[in-house]
């Protein structure tokens, strides 16, 4: 969807006309409508490439690599130099961002913006300011948080993050937090009115007591993955635990020598990701990275064992190697051939040719994947949700005049749930088509 966004800016089209159907039974797979800072970032690369998905890879690993000169910047007067280019390098060489470069997905975006914003928060208070440079700091860093924002709702938190650090400088929000949160406040009311709206994720917001003890306490499958070897699990789960605890200790020691944006950003961002039940997995925590990184750095520095230099040097040099080691094994591991699946995959680009080729385009589709299809199909499609009662299914197809349904036998959810509706209502249900991984079905809602 957020291609299918960045072709309708290229191509002047109404922004929210992608022709995905939200499910209203189904809100968790997606809201009507994705932020706009990412998709109008890839328009560029649509107008003048088409829908050519290399293209769009080439451009976040750009943006990747701009967000790592801005930790460099954001931290250089935080660390040592060599314990600096180890952070940089940890993080840009880290094995999940090589595999997450072949996701066209707003989250090294998302991380470029917020680390710019960070980084302005924290020059803004660095030097001494006059009333103009103040104003400007203010205006800069209200434009990045909306560009935060814009890219990922979860970029609200910056304001409070702002507010909380004005509050700690000035004893009161003074003219810097006041100014950032009104312009922030413009651009959502602007947003809101004629590109997006958060309120489809109100929908999937939920406290649940068992998610958030499950979060924070059981699964270290987000983190961990950061120091996958490829190999073995023990490893992994010892370098996760050295890591993690070294953070902690660099986190409390930061803390105790005074409060920076940095320290207020990393538990303002964590809560609604450990609140919010959809915010799961590690993508989510991708603005934290670096700072779980930095501050495991610094808890190799500020440990009192570690004060005696020769000591230190060591430790640091075997923590540092111990990490590049599970780099290694991850990537030895790794298959560096073609992606096999997706939308690059035989059966579906012939699916998409016998859709576009014998079927109207005012037809709507269910398909496992409703975002896809449209982009690829130019068909309005929905997804099916999983009711107790399969009426109620069969009234929801009803309702939007669903024309067709796909099952995808790479789909568990298909095979394990939708083949068996379509087995209970095949007298309404004629198969034209199928291939090695889909078949399409067309409805007939006159036929008992």
């Amino acid at each position: 969807m957020y291609i299918h966004h960045a072709k309708n800016i290229a191509e002047g089209i109404d922004y929210k006309d992608t022709g995905y159907i939200y499910n209203p039974f189904y809100p968790h797979l997606a809201p009507k409508t994705y932020p706009p800072v990412f998709p109008l970032l890839l328009s560029p690369v649509y107008k003048c490439f088409g829908l050519n998905l290399a293209a769009m890879k080439i451009e976040i690993i750009l943006i990747f690599l701009a967000s790592l000169l801005i930790l460099f910047l954001a931290f250089r007067n935080e660390l040592p130099f060599q314990y600096l280019v180890a952070m940089i390098a940890i993080i840009g060489f880290n094995p999940y961002f090589w595999d997450f470069k072949d996701n066209v997905l707003s989250d090294i975006p998302f991380l470029l913006f917020t680390c710019l914003s960070l980084l302005f928060v924290q020059r803004a208070y660095q030097a001494d300011r006059s009333r103009r440079s103040g104003l400007l700091y203010a205006i800069a860093v209200g434009l990045l948080v909306c560009l935060s924002y814009g890219t990922r709702s979860l970029g609200i938190v910056l304001i409070p993050c702002v507010v909380i650090y004005d509050i700690i400088k000035c004893r009161r929000p003074a003219q810097f937090s006041i100014v950032v949160t009104l312009i922030f406040g413009l651009y959502v009311l602007l947003q809101t009115m004629f590109l997006h709206s958060d309120r489809s994720y109100f929908k999937v917001f939920a406290i649940s007591p068992e998610v958030i003890l499950y979060k924070v306490f059981l699964d270290t499958r987000p983190l961990s993955v950061l120091w996958d070897n490829g190999y073995s699990s023990v490893l992994r789960s010892t370098l996760f635990l050295i890591v993690c605890v070294l953070a902690i200790i660099g986190y409390v020691k930061r803390i105790k020598g005074g409060v920076t944006v940095f320290e207020i950003f990393l538990p303002l961002y964590l809560i609604p990701v450990i609140v919010v039940p959809i915010a799961y997995g590690t993508r989510y925590l991708i603005p934290v990275i670096p700072l779980y990184v930095f501050y495991a750095l610094v808890g190799v520095k500020k440990l009192s064992f570690f004060e005696r230099e020769k000591l230190e040097r060591p430790v640091f040099i075997i923590l540092i190697a111990a990490i590049f080691v599970s780099y290694g094994g991850k990537y030895l591991k790794t298959d560096y051939g073609p992606i096999a699946e997706g939308v690059g995959k035989r059966e579906s680009i012939e699916l998409f040719d016998y859709i576009k080729e014998n079927t109207a385009k005012e037809d709507i589709f269910i398909f496992r994947k409703p975002r896809v299809l449209a982009l690829f199909a130019g068909r309005r499609t929905s997804a099916y949700h999983l009711p107790q009662d399969d009426k109620e299914l069969w009234g929801y197809f009803r309702e939007i005049n669903a024309a067709y349904i796909i099952i995808g036998r790479p789909f568990l959810e298909d095979w394990k749930y939708l083949r068996f509706f379509v087995e209970k209502y095949k007298n309404s249900l004629q198969e034209v088509y199928s291939n090695a991984d889909f078949i399409v079905y067309k409805i007939n809602y006159a036929l008992p």
